[in-house]
Formats: structure tokens, C-alpha cells, sequence
């Protein structure tokens, strides 16, 4: 997961807030886009999958036989939904990065909070009372909710998944909420029912290993010179996986 706490300072969020503010547009909040993918580096920031046009990742979206393709691209995602949260509709900072498959098929219009019974806000002076379950990388603190695991499935194969840090608390109830509604741990266990978007996602993260595996080697091994070349060499840097490696938060369970 990748930290987007540098948006609002980057010096391009100045220029998209006051083309949104000016524009006519039904779905303005097109025009926090470009700025968005650049805090991230082209990838979304929640899977981490490539935003870039020359990468875009695609699944079948109908039957094995058929030859449909969804392919899987940018979209700005109201963090707080619309069908819940109206007068936030047009509201900049509720505004967050994902690519079409967190925001469509996994997000949709959930957004549990850690309240029972839940109270939702009704005005922007309220939000400040609710403790949502779903993270938001622009405010949220991601190293203090998450711990990044190297996992062998039962298949077989291996994957770069999440797991919350805590073991109880708020923070532990969000990052479990987040991890679950995402499929971005257990990936094969808690997965998606459609077949087509749980392969996606495991294929997603095993992608993840498979560009990281030969850097965790040298991680476990405590061979510095072999970890710089594989961070320079596959620009590793640009992942939120990376930071918590940095952080020593970090299990791997990939061994068998």
C-alpha cells in the first residue's frame, strides 16, 4: 500500500484544485488525476498494481468461452460514497486514487465504521467523530496499521500480501476491514466470488513477490550489496511495500 501523505503539499495540487473548482464538468474530480498518479507513482496506491497506459493489467469479465476483457485503469474514488455521504459529492479531500478494480468491484459503495450502532455523518462538521474502516493512504498512518508477509499458498504459489500489525484496538479492526475487502491477504482464502477477479488479484500478488523475491533473499540473508542492485534494478523504491521492509515490517512465511 502506498503512502499518499505528500498530495496536498505537492506542488501541482494547487493547479488541479483550481481547475476543479473552475470546472463545469459533471465528474470534476477527473482533474485531480494526473496529481494523484504522480504522488504514486502510476500505481494504485491500495494493490499497488500499474496505472501506467503501456501497463494496464486486463481479466476475463465473462464466461471462460467468451473473449470479453475489462481492462483495469484510474479512477478518483469518493473515499466517503456518494450514496452515503451526498453533501461530500464536491468536497476535494474526499477524493482518493484507485485503479477501476479496487474502486468498482472491491470498494463499490461500502464504507463500515467502528461504531455499533453506526452513526453516520450527516455534515462535514460531524466526519470528525467517525473512525472509518477502510484506509485512507493520504491520512492514515499505513505503517502503523499494516506488516507486509511473504505467503506460500496451498497451490503452490507465493505472494506479497498484508496483515495488520495490532492484534486488537481500532487499528487492528481497520486494517482487518481494509485487508478483507480488498483480498489483499489471505488472498485465496477470503478472496472474491467472481473467479475471473479472484485469480486477478492472486496473480496480482504473486506478481509482487515474484519482483521483490529475489531482494527478500538478500533482506534474510542480510546481503546489502545484493539488496541495493535489486532496489536500483527493479526501482523498488516505488512500491509501499518497500517502506516496510525499511521499517523491518516484514514476515516471510514463503519458505516450503
Amino acid at each position: 500500500m502506498i503512502d499518499m501523505s505528500g498530495l496536498y503539499g505537492h506542488e501541482d495540487y494547487p493547479v488541479a484544485l483550481t481547475k476543479f473548482n473552475n470546472s463545469n464538468k459533471i465528474r470534476k474530480w477527473s482533474e485531480f488525476k494526473d496529481v494523484h498518479l504522480k504522488i504514486t507513482n502510476h500505481k494504485c496506491p491500495i494493490c499497488e498494481c500499474s496505472l501506467k497506459s503501456d501497463e494496464l493489467l486486463t481479466r476475463n469479465s465473462g464466461a471462460a468461452s467468451e473473449n470479453k476483457f475489462t481492462t483495469i485503469t484510474a479512477t478518483v474514488d469518493h473515499y466517503r460514497p456518494q450514496a452515503l455521504y451526498m453533501f461530500l459529492a464536491l468536497v476535494a479531500d474526499n477524493y482518493i486514487l484507485m485503479c477501476s478494480e479496487c474502486n468498482n468491484i472491491y470498494k463499490g459503495c461500502e464504507f463500515p465504521l467502528f461504531s455499533n450502532p453506526t452513526v453516520r455523518a450527516t455534515t462535514v462538521a460531524e466526519i470528525a467523530n467517525e473512525q472509518p474502516l477502510i484506509v485512507n493512504p493520504i491520512i492514515d498512518d499505513l505503517l502503523d496499521l499494516f506488516i507486509v508477509v511473504a505467503r506460500q499458498m496451498t497451490s503452490g504459489r507465493k505472494v506479497l500480501e498484508l496483515k495488520p500489525k495490532h492484534t486488537q484496538g481500532y487499528l487492528y479492526e481497520k486494517a482487518v476491514a481494509t485487508i478483507q475487502l480488498f483480498n489483499l491477504g489471505e488472498c485465496d482464502v477470503v478472496c472474491h466470488n467472481n473467479t475471473n477477479v479472484k485469480n486477478l488479484r492472486i496473480n496480482l500478488l504473486h506478481s509482487h513477490f515474484v519482483k521483490f523475491e529475489s531482494f527478500i533473499d538478500a533482506y534474510i540473508n542480510k546481503d546489502r550489496d545484493k539488496m541495493l542492485s535489486e532496489i536500483t534494478e527493479k526501482n523498488l523504491r516505488t512500491y509501499g511495500f518497500f517502506k516496510f521492509f525499511v521499517k523491518k515490517q516484514f514476515i516471510n512465511l514463503s519458505l516450503g
